[in-house]
């Protein structure tokens, strides 16, 4: 399995689960994305399934199930996200190959899927995540099975919104928290992997405190080059006008409908410059009350996205509760109040 970076407190909890001799038949991982939270809940599954003797040496990355969980193809470790899978048709019930939720007729599939005692493993381990993009009836149907658990079954529900998730659900789940990883303990898990430590330093500072992103910038450093440049765009469009801001909220929907992960990528780069923004404001109220303001838009954009709100209405929407930004420090002059006016 692939090395967490950070999380060593999280870490030890798992082992501890896995040590008991009936594990919580339900977990919920909750935490920002790109942290780790796939990894830990895989990592769980090695704990429960390795065929290590001993528990200190689980999970060894080197027997059968290990490298099966690994290569997500163990039998008894089931991951359920957005699409068809588990889907078997019927009932009404259509594939929907490009849908964004978990849908009721998945649910359904999952659970006759693991209505029998595992296949080889001691536990069957079941990974639903996005677990805050199921559909009521979905939640509901989910719900039976976590009141009447089949037997050697871990479910691990992976959100980062579980604020979005029925109470009924989160109270029959035992709740750990996936937190943010500092800098230093990226930046060494970075060299640990052999990157060159100007490299490590630089994409972890780079990746706002997640494992995931940081990885990717040190593998391919060009794109923390990208994401200066965005910055640099973004200080720009934070002290235009409100008409160059809602034609920049209309490029930003239309990319929204052809990759919603670029434009996702693009609110964390956005909030990288308020968070900036509110370092550089904290002597002053003001500046700091403005800059949160705007990570509140950003994090309210993201969300309304994320729920399928129109873009084009959300991207406007957050472009125009962004404050005026005055750019004379930059070098650049400062626009009036009135030309942010719609």
């Amino acid at each position: 399995m692939a090395a967490i970076i950070g999380h060593e407190a999280l870490r030890r909890a798992l082992r501890s689960i896995a040590a008991m001799e009936e594990p919580p038949h339900a977990l919920l991982l909750a935490g920002p994305a790109r942290t780790g939270r796939t990894l830990l809940a895989l990592e769980l599954a090695g704990l429960l399934n390795c065929e290590a003797p001993a528990l200190d040496d689980r999970p060894c990355n080197d027997c059968r199930a290990c490298r099966l969980i690994t290569e997500r193809n163990h039998p008894d470790v089931l991951h359920l996200e957005p699409g068809d899978s588990f889907c078997r048709g019927g009932g009404g019930h259509q594939p929907h190959p490009g849908s964004r939720d978990i849908r009721i007729c998945q649910v359904r599939g999952l659970i006759e899927s693991v209505s029998r005692y595992p296949f080889e493993g001691r536990f069957r381990v079941l990974i639903i995540e996005p677990a805050d993009r199921m559909g009521l009836e979905a939640a509901n149907t989910l719900l039976k099975t976590l009141e009447e658990p089949p037997p050697a079954t871990v479910l691990i529900l992976v959100t980062a919104a579980p604020e979005n998730l029925l109470e009924t659900i989160r109270s029959r789940c035992r709740t750990l928290a996936v937190s943010l990883v500092p800098d230093d303990a990226i930046a060494e898990g970075l060299r640990e992997r052999g990157f060159p430590p100007e490299i490590a330093d630089r994409a972890a500072a780079e990746s706002r405190r997640r494992p995931a992103d940081a990885l990717a910038f040190a593998e391919q450093p060009d794109l923390m080059d990208d994401r200066g440049r965005l910055l640099d765009r973004c200080a720009e469009l934070a002290g235009a006008r409100a008409s160059e801001r809602m034609t920049y909220a209309g490029d930003l929907a239309e990319r929204w409908r052809r990759d919603r992960e670029l434009v996702l990528t693009e609110l964390d780069v956005w909030e990288t410059f308020w968070e900036g923004r509110l370092r550089a404001g904290a002597g002053a109220e003001n500046g700091a009350r403005d800059a949160l303001d705007a990570l509140r838009a950003v994090a309210d954009a993201r969300r309304d996205l994320e729920a399928q709100v129109v873009a084009r209405m959300a991207l406007e929407l957050m472009l125009l509760r962004f404050p005026a930004v005055t750019l004379a420090a930059e070098g650049a002059p400062a626009p009036s109040r009135n030309e942010n006016e719609p």
